[in-house]
């Protein structure tokens, strides 16, 4: 479906407290209870927009907090440190760059340190379902991933969301963002493949490589492709998906994407006629964090894309 046709991201909003237990109570479709475990007066607030099946948000607050939780039954919590600060889930120290999951309808106890700032999911049991069918896990599986470390991924998913809640976000779609998100928790759900080999026969996987390139072909550069969308175009589990990839090209399907957008790219910045800057061409093709996109670019090149660029206009 064309980007267009879809409405915009939902709007931001913004809920400052004065009170812990206040702010607590600020989060809808949650059972919680806070205690300030610092001294002095309180400060925090609450960032979010709420789109049709998932629910994202920044919290911050000034104080120390035991935080008692509970999402709402047949829902789903992710929740990572917006800092390079450490908290405790159920009585155990993680790293800012854990990835937390707990699945609704289950206690849990976070102690969050003073000036913390931690990005928090809340999918709903409708998104949930959709993605336990393309990822093959039961949902009583939930609870035995609930802590995640990539440090990688983190940091992707930490810049995507400092962007998603900025006052101007991109100007993708509500569709867009939430296909974004429901492709971050996927692929956390994903359970790690056994030593078994996956046995797809080479006519099997060719003629998945050939639908997917049939696929990227036809599709707006402008919008990131996520693993989600993939699976449901050609109709395989995130899984098959990876084996194939790594069947047939050596690399995970997201290495392989990243990299022939970022030629992309450079076929672009190579073309004299283009006078775009390099910021409007890299989100043509869907990268929407500069300072990463330059990151990955020179990796892969040897060379900044504004190097390019300027060896062209010589």
């Amino acid at each position: 479906m064309n980007e267009v046709t879809h409405s915009l991201a939902p709007d931001l909003c913004i809920q400052p407290s004065s009170d812990a237990n206040q702010q607590a109570a600020n989060l809808t479709n949650w059972q919680q209870e806070y205690d300030q475990l610092s001294n002095g007066r309180y400060m925090g607030q609450i960032i979010e927009r709420r789109f049709s099946h998932i629910h994202v948000f920044r919290e911050d607050s000034n104080r120390a907090l035991k935080q008692a939780c509970r999402v709402e039954v047949g829902g789903l919590w992710l929740g990572i440190s917006a800092q390079q600060k450490s908290l405790h889930l159920n009585h155990a120290k993680v790293s800012a760059n854990h990835m937390l999951l707990r699945s609704g309808g289950v206690d849990f106890e976070l102690i969050t340190p003073d000036a913390f700032s931690i990005y928090g999911m809340v999918l709903d049991q409708h998104l949930l379902e959709s993605i336990s069918e393309q990822v093959e896990f039961g949902l009583g599986d939930i609870d035995k991933l609930c802590q995640v470390e990539s440090q990688e991924q983190a940091i992707q998913l930490k810049n995507y969301l400092a962007l998603l809640l900025a006052p101007k976000p991109t100007r993708w779609s509500s569709h867009t963002h939430e296909a974004l998100l429901k492709d971050f928790v996927a692929e956390q759900l994903t359970l790690k493949p056994n030593t078994n080999t996956h046995l797809e026969s080479p006519y099997r996987r060719q003629k998945i490589m050939g639908q997917i390139k049939q696929y990227l072909e036809n599709i707006d550069t402008s919008n990131p492709i996520t693993i989600s969308e993939l699976c449901e175009a050609v109709h395989v589990s995130r899984r098959t998906l990876q084996y194939s990839f790594e069947a047939c090209c050596g690399m995970a399907p997201q290495q392989f994407i990243q990299r022939q957008r970022l030629n992309q790219v450079r076929r672009v910045l190579q073309d004299a006629t283009d006078t775009r800057a390099v910021y409007e061409i890299a989100f043509s093709f869907g990268f929407y964090h500069l300072g990463q996109f330059a990151k990955s670019y020179k990796r892969l090149f040897g060379e900044k894309p504004s190097e390019t660029k300027k060896t062209v206009n010589k």
